[in-house]
């Protein structure tokens, strides 16, 4: 019992009690400072996947290293390689791995020093050899163009277009008694149609290389220092069998050149539109017919038309003048002239066709 009681009192002391609480708050510091230093490296953990999932791909741009005026040639002396965040680029920027495509072109505008190359600062490509450029099995055509057709000079090469002939359609065996004239005749039909246009004038484009696009580059006329031209012809991209109808087209009439829109490549189905069909009833013609004039001049009693079928009519027509039957004018062998009807003391007169 005493040597209980000696080992409580010396627990109970108050040094005892240091030493305890001392051993206590140490292993309560060791335990925070793992558990502070194990948070520590997670968050940095998932502050460096944050920055991986946030950073910017790069991508390779053509840049001047020095500022560069209009005209100057696109060589690798003058122009380099520079890294630029995606999202910084624009859709015409010129890449380096396309840099091989543009070099010996010349710039349409001046770029600043680290500036990136656009498309829309380089000069279309001239084309010195034609033949170099048409595709395995096609052509090229020139067909004479105006104003007009040029869609006021702002057509460009690539552009696609359909070509509509104005020609004069076939007169029938009656048409001139039916007072049809040759402006009743004029037609336009959808000759040929999404035709590439490959040149305009002596301008040519490669139109099948497509790091080069035209619509991409500056045309001729916003250069600096650069005059506008004009054209009157354009030269379109065809096969043997087009060029043969396109020059078969040029002795029938006509061309008038339409411009399509960029992404319309939908094929038309239009039948030839006649000018006939454009003009007032009245100023058609009249249609092939016999009028029936009984007595005095312009007394009209009937006017019906010319069909064999409508002879039971023609008939009854006739009976209402009077009895006398008149044949039509297109009857084999023409009966004799009736009776005139009592009180009337001229003769029965048929008209066939047009006025009168």
């Amino acid at each position: 019992m005493a040597i209980n009681s000696k080992l409580a009192a010396r627990l109970t002391s108050p040094l005892a009690l240091l030493l305890l609480a001392g051993l206590i708050a140490a292993g309560v510091a060791l335990l925070a400072y793992h558990y502070l230093e194990k948070r520590e490296d997670t968050m940095r953990a998932e502050l460096a996947a944050n920055n991986q999932v946030k950073a910017t791909p790069k991508v390779n741009v053509v840049v001047p290293n020095a500022d560069v005026e209009a005209n100057t040639v696109v060589n690798g002396a003058r122009f380099v390689s520079r890294p630029v965040d995606d999202d910084l680029v624009y859709p015409d920027t010129l890449l380096a791995k396309d840099f091989q495509s543009v070099q010996g072109l010349r710039l349409a505008r001046p770029v600043l020093r680290g500036r990136p190359v656009r498309m829309s600062d380089l000069q279309q490509v001239e084309v010195n050899d034609v033949s170099a450029i048409l595709p395995h099995g096609t052509r090229a055509m020139t067909i004479d163009i105006d104003n007009l057709n040029s869609i006021a000079q702002t057509l460009q090469p690539n552009h696609r277009v359909d070509i509509f002939l104005i020609s004069r359609a076939a007169r029938s065996p009656d048409s001139r008694m039916q007072g049809q004239d040759d402006k009743a005749l004029e037609q336009a039909s959808l000759f040929m149609q999404d035709m590439v246009v490959l040149a305009t004038g002596r301008e040519f484009r490669d139109v099948s290389n497509p790091v080069l696009d035209p619509g991409k580059m500056a045309p001729a006329g916003s250069v600096e220092g650069a005059t506008e031209s004009s054209f009157d012809s354009i030269t379109l991209l065809v096969k043997p069998r087009e060029a043969a109808k396109l020059m078969v087209g040029q002795r029938m009439g006509t061309f008038r050149v339409v411009l399509r829109g960029r992404n319309d490549r939908d094929a038309l189905a239009l039948r030839p539109l006649r000018a006939r069909d454009l003009m007032p009833a009245g100023e058609r013609g009249r249609d092939a017919g016999i009028e029936y004039i009984v007595g005095g001049r312009n007394n009209i009693l009937s006017r019906l038309d010319t069909l064999p079928s409508q002879a039971r009519a023609l008939q009854a027509a006739a009976d209402l003048a009077g009895g006398a039957a008149v044949a039509p004018a297109a009857a084999a062998s023409p009966a004799p002239s009736p009776a005139p009807p009592a009180g009337i003391t001229e003769p029965i007169r048929s008209l066939r066709g047009g006025s009168f």
